[in-house]
């Protein structure tokens, strides 16, 4: 099964691009990102379209380096493109380095893309990236993963990751830039058998293999779309949030409980601050509980869910709760649920779990709830931690709505990356707990 030509890629993305003043294009000055650059340049020039600008960023991991991003710097300016480069400064991790990195290039990105006013990254995953990502995602087992990379990524709320080339291969990308006469950088590390990627890429795998699994990655996002739209009209109409830190969810018929299930997964995921949905076992769990079997409560993902009569509610756990220093001027993500922003000057101030701070219950929540559960789920606030003697507990509670501390809610699970597919349960979501949709992506 061969892939989608460069040339046709790079031009069904243009058309289907909304209109954009300046797009921001990855370039490490490997084969793929180098013909990535080389081909929209082309089209633009050709056809018109959005001011390119070209972003490599140099991890500081090989001696070679800062070198590599010097050649790229001198091809953008051989075809007149701006070039900037990002340098990753601090000390590296020891362990999960290549996640780190991952990151480290993201945050990376989208500070150059937010300051030149770029509506987008694009970057150039391709059909062979693809097919490595299924198979590693096979092996640990990762069910709704196996649906593969989406073509469009939020990342951070505010800078979406376009990914034009995913139908097509390495090979033709390196055939027109030779074509083309254009040479690009081996990255050795591309070679590292330490990193599972490589591992994989090594191993490579049959043409009919390849060819069913990328139908397979087809079939999985779109029933992972359908599923989606699903949640999302059920989260709408049944599922509500109290207080911001309590979700009630009713009981329902055993032909709706497979989409309860995944309300309930999903609640617990953000209640509890976790990047991920909880695993097949925890799954499990999480059926028998919405089917009135086992315990009618559970703590999973750092959340307790509490099966009542006629309702299942949801909230985070007591334990390991941080209590975390917020400084003056800055920002801090607490306990994967919160940002938390000080606008003192020269104040820092100790951020803890509501139980620590005086156990202050608001006021505003319905007297049909359960009064357990209200009190439990409040203890999990953040509130701010002073001597006994300063402040009652109804002053530190209230004390982030006042002009020196903001409280924001944050979602771990889609606000770092928010795959397109899943953007109507984020929005969902987002609406209740009071938040404003997330940004469409410019395609």
């Amino acid at each position: 099964m061969s892939g989608v030509q460069p040339e046709v890629a790079i031009e069904t993305f243009i058309s289907r691009l909304r209109p954009s003043k300046t797009l921001c294009v990855a370039v490490s000055g490997g084969s793929d990102s180098t013909a990535l650059l080389h081909l929209l340049d082309k089209y633009v020039r050709h056809a018109g379209g959005p001011r390119l600008v070209a972003v490599t960023v140099d991890h500081g991991l090989r001696a070679a380096s800062a070198v590599e991003a010097k050649q790229v710097a001198d091809f953008c300016k051989s075809r007149g493109i701006r070039h900037i480069t990002k340098q990753w400064t601090g000390k590296k991790p020891e362990s999960g380095l290549q996640d780190a990195a991952r990151n480290a290039r993201y945050e990376l990105l989208r500070e150059a893309a937010l300051s030149v006013g770029a509506a987008a990254v694009i970057s150039a995953h391709t059909r062979d990236d693809q097919l490595e990502t299924i198979r590693m995602r096979q092996r640990r087992g990762m069910g709704r993963g196996l649906s593969g990379m989406a073509e469009a990524v939020l990342f951070r709320r505010d800078c979406w990751i376009l990914r034009p080339l995913l139908t097509v291969s390495r090979g033709d990308l390196r055939a027109a830039l030779e074509r083309d006469g254009i040479g690009w950088i081996d990255d050795p590390s591309n070679d590292d058998r330490r990193f599972e990627r490589v591992r994989v890429r090594q191993e490579g795998g049959s043409p009919e293999i390849d060819s069913g699994l990328l139908s397979m990655v087809d079939a999985m996002a779109a029933a992972r779309r359908k599923d989606g739209e699903r949640l999302a009209r059920f989260l709408h109409d049944d599922v509500v949030v109290h207080g911001d830190m309590l979700a009630e969810l009713p009981l329902v018929p055993e032909g709706l409980s497979d989409v309860l299930q995944q309300a309930v997964a999903l609640m617990a995921a953000l209640l509890g601050g976790r990047a991920y949905l909880p695993g097949s076992r925890s799954q499990d769990q999480i059926a028998r509980l919405v089917a009135g079997g086992g315990p009618p409560r559970v703590n999973l993902s750092r959340s307790v869910i509490d099966r009542r009569a006629r309702r299942v509610f949801v909230y985070r756990e007591r334990r390991s709760i941080p209590t975390m220093r917020l400084p003056a001027g800055g920002q801090i993500i607490w306990d994967g649920r919160y940002r938390l922003v000080s606008r003192y000057k020269r104040r820092s101030v100790l951020i803890g779990p509501a139980d620590d701070a005086g156990g202050f219950v608001p006021p505003d929540l319905s007297d049909q709830l359960p009064p357990g559960v209200v009190s439990r789920a409040a203890r999990a606030r953040p509130a701010l931690i002073v001597p006994a003697a300063a402040k009652s507990p109804e002053t530190r509670q209230a004390a982030f709505g006042s002009r020196y501390l903001e409280m924001i809610r944050y979602f771990t699970h889609f606000d770092l990356f928010l795959p397109d597919f899943e953007r109507s349960v984020a929005d969902e979501c987002a609406a209740l707990f009071g938040l404003p949709p997330y940004p469409e992506p410019p395609l």
